[in-house]
């Protein structure tokens, strides 16, 4: 875990060689992929876009990139390559604890949580991470003038986390876990879906309180609403808000 870490260091900078920033949707989990040798690959614009073509039911997801995004993004304050790091942060907390530090059921509260880290991110005590791993995360994740890779990719794998890494030659390296790929499209190494358990009491519970705000069974803003694509932002950046239910819809 530690070296697809440093790996995702490492291919940060490249992106960043020219002085320009990358779209902060870039670095996120589904970003990192890895090959037959368990090497970290980050997924080119193009790829994602065509991944993501490819896998359109996952659009159904209550929460989606606000995870990795930024505060200083989303608050709209101006942003430079800085607000990636967060972004690693965010996937060092997601490895190690096993789930986002900002996890919620709608990207709004999300957003709302991110924007609040100082009071919203908190280090489980059950997970049990190192002295070394929580400060890199608490570096990784504040504000953007005091954040680990302001000054550049070494500020970050100079870090004691990454002590016992060598980093020459670190992708000519055999990694410590190498998965056993029987062919190209081989999927035992991930774990089975139950397809009856992806729609838990959490979301059920929300279709309810989407239903209470349909009027006769149909929601004026979302016309197909089961459709397998449905944006997460519709109004200049903000969730759409849903209408009143006493209000009149016209049709």
């Amino acid at each position: 875990m530690i070296l697809v870490k440093i790996e995702i260091c490492t291919l940060h900078v490249p992106v960043f060689s020219d002085g320009s920033h990358a779209r902060q949707d870039s670095m996120e989990v589904s970003s990192c992929n890895l090959d037959e040798h368990c090497r970290c690959e980050i997924l080119k614009p193009l790829e994602r876009r065509r991944n993501r073509e490819r896998q359109r039911c996952l659009a159904h997801s209550l929460v989606g990139t606000p995870n990795y995004i930024a505060p200083e993004v989303l608050l709209r304050q101006g942003y430079s390559s800085v607000c990636d790091w967060w972004s690693v942060g965010v996937i060092l907390f997601e490895m190690l604890v096993g789930h986002p530090p900002f996890y919620a059921h709608t990207p709004i509260e999300t957003q709302q949580k991110v924007i609040n880290w100082k009071s919203t991110l908190k280090i489980p005590s059950e997970s049990k991470l190192s002295q070394d791993s929580k400060d890199l995360i608490l570096r990784l994740l504040c504000g953007a003038e005091e954040r680990l890779g302001v000054s550049g990719a070494s500020e970050v794998k100079n870090h004691k986390f990454f002590a016992s890494i060598n980093m020459d030659g670190l992708r000519k390296q055999i990694a410590p876990f190498v998965p056993k790929i029987r062919y190209a499209t081989d999927t035992s190494n991930f774990d089975p879906v139950d397809p009856d358990k992806l729609r838990n009491s959490d979301s059920e519970d929300l279709m309810r309180r989407l239903d209470s705000k349909m009027e006769n069974g149909k929601h004026p803003e979302h016309a197909f609403f089961e459709f397998t694509f449905r944006r997460f932002f519709d109004d200049a950046g903000h969730p759409c808000p849903l209408p009143d239910p006493n209000s009149p819809v016209y049709v």
